[in-house]
């Protein structure tokens, strides 16, 4: 299956430097260790690889809704096998959509169904190519679309 990742740009007020909002989370692939990551998720059958970005960033960040999508590249995921695209995309001009959901805090809601322990952050983007270049993102395709951002 082809596969999106978007770094998404939080919210910023004019005049601030931008920041983007990564998760810190373990899931059981990962051995019990911490590791930052973004949004990711698959593209549904007949779906278009940016509107499967806006749908997961909805879904996940629980009623953001970005006004651009930057798209970044596409990549193969298996070259061996050729087993799906990675499609990766810079999610921008992003605000809380007044009418998502509320019943849940966004922290609780957050991947609840496929995570053990997951928190949502805002970091700079030196912050996230820091922790790029030290191995905080121990998912491959997440390291590689935020290197293009």
């Amino acid at each position: 299956h082809d596969r999106i990742n978007v770094v998404v740009q939080d919210e910023t007020k004019e005049g601030e430097e931008p920041r983007f909002l990564v998760f810190e989370q373990t899931k059981y692939a990962l051995e019990g260790r911490m590791s930052l990551a973004i949004i990711g998720g698959l593209v549904e059958p007949g779906e278009a690889p940016e509107t499967a970005a806006r749908r997961e960033v909805e879904e996940e960040m629980n009623g953001l809704v970005c006004e651009n999508f930057h798209f970044l590249g596409r990549y193969r995921t298996d070259v061996n096998r050729g087993m799906g695209w990675l499609h990766s995309f810079l999610a921008t001009g992003c605000s809380k959509n007044s009418e998502a959901k509320h019943d849940q805090p966004m922290a609780d809601e957050i991947g609840a169904p496929d995570t053990e322990k997951q928190h949502l952050k805002s970091i700079s983007m030196d912050e996230m190519k820091e922790a790029a270049r030290n191995g905080e993102f121990l998912e491959v395709q997440w390291t590689a679309t935020v290197a293009q951002a």
